[in-house]
């Protein structure tokens, strides 16, 4: 098993975290637009966009705080 320093470690998880929040904003989009979910029957008006921002908004910080650990 190789050695990763807690810094490799640490970019390692800030990574996956970041292609879990892709993806959560990816399907969110793909079912809004196919009309699978609708907005309105399953969260309050406007909580859907809300969550996307927030979630993507973590996104970017975690990509900000990855490029400062080169």
């Amino acid at each position: 098993m190789p050695y990763f320093t807690p810094k490799q470690r640490f970019k390692i998880a800030l990574g996956g975290f970041m292609s879990l929040m892709g993806f959560i904003i990816l399907a969110l989009i793909v079912l809004v637009i196919t009309e699978t979910i609708d907005t309105e029957n399953i969260l309050q008006p406007g909580l859907l966009v809300d969550f996307i921002v927030v979630i993507g908004v973590l996104d970017v910080l975690a990509g900000i705080l990855l490029l400062r650990l080169k």
